[in-house]
């Protein structure tokens, strides 16, 4: 069976390129016009890919040029990948002309700096393939935005994967850490981590998101005397750095406040979830080449 590398080098492609000529052409003599290349050049490419092919393509001589059966399948797939890439060059081309107007990105809270940075690749990556999108970025609440997505008025959204909703599909992205988290002026911030348990932690008010989010979370909130509600974590910090309140914050999120020394994390191997991250779109979007596209860059643009 013909085997070439798994990735096709330049050099590879050429020498396909040089043996659907000489087929076309119906020999080397009246290829040599065609390619600009003398017939025993022609011939010396030919040898190279029958022997990086393990294969006889063609029989030359006397009794004039004729493809063999492998030589036949050969000219066939070079010919059916001419029409993959003329079909993936129209797509392209249609995505590109088609992809005009807005397309809007929701996210669920404040960015972190994981999805900040992916964000913002996503915007420059799209303004250089669909230089016609105008892009529209907005924050809305959790149910906001799966309704936006259901009724068409958004194309995709940035969000935790909490819970699914029939008619859209989710892409798990990436999870950062949640941990508990105190203010310099709680009274829990100078108290040790072991003398610190559960029932302690349930005698002080907390902050509840609001969402019913994955179930380690949930398990970790059943722990805490809900007090204060606040799904968006710029608000949840403004009640932690009151010191009347403890509650959930990301790594990336807490982390300038822990170095500052106005947070401190409260038994961080115990206490914490993971905050997990999907990407969100209608199953059956009515603008399918713009959430195609911005699919597709978002896949390019994440880790494999």
């Amino acid at each position: 069976m013909a085997k070439l590398p798994k990735n096709l080098t330049q050099h590879d492609i050429k020498l396909l390129r040089i043996f659907q000529t000489v087929v076309d052409c119906g020999g080397f003599t009246a290829a040599e016009t065609e390619l600009n290349i003398g017939r025993s050049t022609i011939s010396i490419h030919i040898a190279n890919l029958e022997h990086r092919l393990k294969l006889n393509l063609c029989q030359r001589g006397r009794q004039g040029f004729s493809l063999t059966r492998e030589g036949q399948a050969v000219y066939n797939a070079i010919q059916a990948l001419d029409h993959a890439h003329t079909q993936f060059s129209q797509l392209v081309a249609s995505l590109s002309d088609e992809c005009s107007g807005e397309l809007i990105i929701l996210t669920a809270d404040q960015l972190d700096q994981s999805r900040l940075n992916l964000l913002s690749k996503f915007c420059a990556t799209v303004q250089q393939q669909a230089p016609k999108l105008q892009l529209a970025l907005d924050v809305l609440p959790l149910q906001q935005i799966e309704l936006a997505l259901l009724k068409d008025q958004a194309h995709l959204a940035l969000m935790p994967g909490y819970r699914q909703i029939d008619g859209l599909q989710y892409q798990h992205v990436f999870s950062t850490p949640i941990f508990l988290c105190c203010a310099a002026t709680h009274p829990l911030f100078n108290q040790p981590d072991s003398d610190i348990d559960d029932e302690l932690l349930g005698q002080y008010p907390a902050i509840h998101p609001g969402v019913d989010i994955n179930p380690e979370g949930r398990k970790q909130l059943q722990k805490l005397k809900a007090s204060a509600r606040a799904y968006q974590f710029d608000t949840r910090l403004a009640l932690l750095l009151s010191g009347s309140y403890i509650g959930f914050l990301p790594a990336e999120i807490a982390k300038s406040y822990i170095d500052s020394g106005q947070l401190r994390y409260i038994k961080p191997a115990e206490y914490q979830y993971p905050f997990n991250q999907s990407i969100v779109t209608k199953q059956h979007p009515r603008d399918s080449a713009k959430v195609q596209l911005a699919l597709s860059i978002l896949k390019s643009l994440l880790p494999t």
